[in-house]
């Protein structure tokens, strides 16, 4: 059973992708336009077999339509191909592919799928893709795909990808190779032309901090990790963080870093809360095209829960000194301290 539906979905895919190929070298030219079309599945419509050398003003598929174009509305139960130009807005149970152009606004319940330029709003459940430019919006429950230029926002649940960007992504991971104007916004941003760094500095709690920046320097995401020694015991910590780097002439910048690292006193792996969060201000000189030097103060908050499997109270020792100390409900110590960072940027 399993493998009879592994091989239905492969043939879908391929459906998805030989049939738009294969129709678009049909020629478009000379379309009929027509107000109303109506129809259960391509042919079985009031178009018939001419289905494809008609732009409808209005079109009702009640399972699926393949038609010449759209200019103006059409609704399908479960999907529409267009070989030519699609001008209104278009609404599917599980996707719409259009051939040529489209301008206006698309809502299907799996995916949209754009070959010509699209300036139009694309809503899926599932995924957009588009080959050309996109001039709009691209939002999508899993991931938006785009060839051309992006110029406005991709909003996805997990991936965006565009050759170009000129506006906005959002998603989990956002992937640009060239980027013009604008800001990647998510859990990890890679741009091939963007801001990617490494540093290896020191602080006052973790006396070794190597962190890896990706993104842009308007919004870039932080992966560090950190060790250090504290009355004995070794402290090692993994954390993420986010930032924004902003340039002070040729050479100098000031970067203001957020970053939460999770600290493991004396073993690899700590369960319980064990919370070191910074806030740095680090002001950076560039020495050479690939090496700055920075330094700065920060504000340290680090939580703990400070009871032991037996419910016992135990010592944190995260912080090096406190201007503040509190446990709240017995078990949740909060301790706030200033310090410093300083190192080199690569």
């Amino acid at each position: 059973m399993r493998h009879k539906m592994r091989m239905a979905a492969l043939l879908a895919i391929k459906f998805l992708i030989i049939l738009p190929l294969i129709v678009q070298a049909q020629d478009s030219s000379g379309l009929k336009k027509r107000t109303i079309q109506a129809g259960f599945i391509t042919p079985l419509s009031s178009n018939g077999l001419n289905s494809w050398k008609v732009t409808n003003k209005f079109s009702l598929n009640i399972l699926a339509g393949y038609a010449g174009g759209v200019s103006g509305a059409e609704f399908s139960g479960l999907g529409s191909l267009l070989r030519g130009d699609m001008h209104g807005a278009q609404f599917a149970g599980l996707g719409n592919i259009v051939l040529k152009e489209t301008k206006g606004a698309q809502f299907s319940g799996l995916f949209n799928i754009g070959i010509g330029n699209v300036q139009a709003g694309q809503f899926a459940g599932l995924l957009n893709i588009n080959i050309a430019e996109t001039k709009g919006f691209m939002v999508a429950g899993f991931v938006n795909i785009n060839a051309g230029t992006m110029d406005g926002t991709q909003l996805a649940g997990f991936v965006n990808f565009t050759t170009k960007l000129k506006g906005t992504q959002i998603g989990v991971f956002n992937y640009v190779d060239s980027l013009e104007h604008g800001v990647p916004i998510g859990v990890l941003s890679f741009v091939k032309n963007g801001y990617t760094t490494v540093e290896i500095g020191t602080t006052e709690t973790l006396y070794g901090v190597a962190s890896f920046k990706t993104g842009v320097k308007q919004f870039y995401n932080i992966l560090s990790v950190g060790g250090g020694t504290r009355n004995g015991l070794s402290l090692f910590a993994w954390g993420y963080g986010l930032g924004a780097f902003i340039p002070v002439g040729n050479k100098a910048g000031i970067s203001i870093d957020g970053v939460c690292y999770q600290v493991n006193e004396g073993e690899w792996f700590t369960d319980q809360l064990n919370l070191l969060n910074k806030l740095a201000v680090n002001v950076s000189l560039k020495l050479s095209n690939h090496l700055a030097i920075f330094g700065g103060i920060s504000w340290n908050v680090a939580v703990a829960d400070i009871t032991d499997e037996y419910g016992d109270q135990v010592l944190s020792h995260i912080a090096p000194w406190s201007v503040f100390n509190e446990t709240y409900n017995d078990y949740l110590n909060v301790k706030m301290y200033p310090g410093f960072s300083a190192g080199i940027r690569l």
